[in-house]
């Protein structure tokens, strides 16, 4: 038999940890003094209390290594749960990777995209626009891109692939709870050959202080792009407002507008 301190010098567990687990019934030592209430324990119990080192070091919770030691954990199970681990920890690597790539893009892209706009922003008025189009309605920010890619669907047109520049509006302005979603060819003779008949008129009044931001290509996120607009304006305590406009250029490039107004 061996002292608690005995065994946590033998396998590395401290004399806390030990009495913990004692406490949750983890490891119950094979003898307890009723008069000095010290604790003896077996040989054979080192193993057992390395295989919970090991089991807690890999990420087990004490719950599952309890259930595990309820049913017999020898060296060959270990080795397999050891592996399963192993496994798991290299598919979340995988993820992590992955996940860290998309946030370094987002990065690179808000960096880019504020120093694109201190160098291209122009404070200008917006003219109003009429346009032959489509429009659809979403309740959310988020069902943007697809109401867009649904809208150039419509337009029989590619984003990638223009064949004339493509105004995109967002307007939240009229209902709280809709934001109206529309795409109109700037060339809207474009539209004479499609088989579709459902279209609109694209109206969009014109605003006397505005912001415009051009992009000579576009950038990784549109929304990174209004984010880091906001962040510029801000220093000179405006912000934007609605409608926005976005416009894809045949040859790649991108134009934000805007209206802004006075931050209050």
């Amino acid at each position: 038999m061996e002292s608690i301190g005995e065994l946590a010098q033998r396998t590395g567990a401290s004399r806390r940890m030990l009495r913990h687990w004692e406490t949750i019934g983890l490891l119950t030592p094979a003898h307890i003094d009723p008069s000095t209430n010290r604790r003896s324990y077996a040989p054979a119990q080192a193993s057992t209390v390395r295989a919970i080192v090991a089991l807690r070091a890999n990420g087990f919770g004490l719950d599952t290594i309890r259930d595990l030691l309820d049913q017999g954990l020898t060296e060959a199970r270990l080795i397999d749960l050891l592996r399963e681990r192993e496994s798991e920890l290299v598919d979340r690597i995988d993820q992590d990777s992955v996940a860290l790539g998309r946030v370094r893009e987002r990065l690179e892209s808000l960096e880019k995209g504020r120093h694109i706009i201190m160098n291209t922003l122009t404070m200008t008025t917006l003219p109003a626009l009429q346009l032959v189009g489509f429009t659809d309605v979403v309740t959310d920010e988020t069902e943007i891109p697809g109401a867009v890619e649904r809208l150039l669907d419509l337009l029989g047109v590619s984003e990638h692939e223009l064949r004339s520049d493509i105004v995109l509006i967002y307007d939240g302005t009229t209902d709280e709870s809709i934001i109206t979603v529309s795409a109109a060819l700037i060339d809207g003779t474009a539209l004479a050959g499609l088989d579709t008949v459902v279209e609109a008129v694209v109206r969009v009044s014109g605003a006397p202080s505005a912001v415009v931001a051009r992009f000579d290509e576009r950038p990784l996120s549109t929304g990174d792009a209004w984010i880091a607009l906001d962040a510029e304006l801000e220093a000179k305590g405006l912000r934007t407002t609605g409608p926005y406009r976005q416009t894809l250029h045949k040859g790649g490039a991108m134009t934000l507008a805007a209206p802004t107004t006075e931050l209050q």
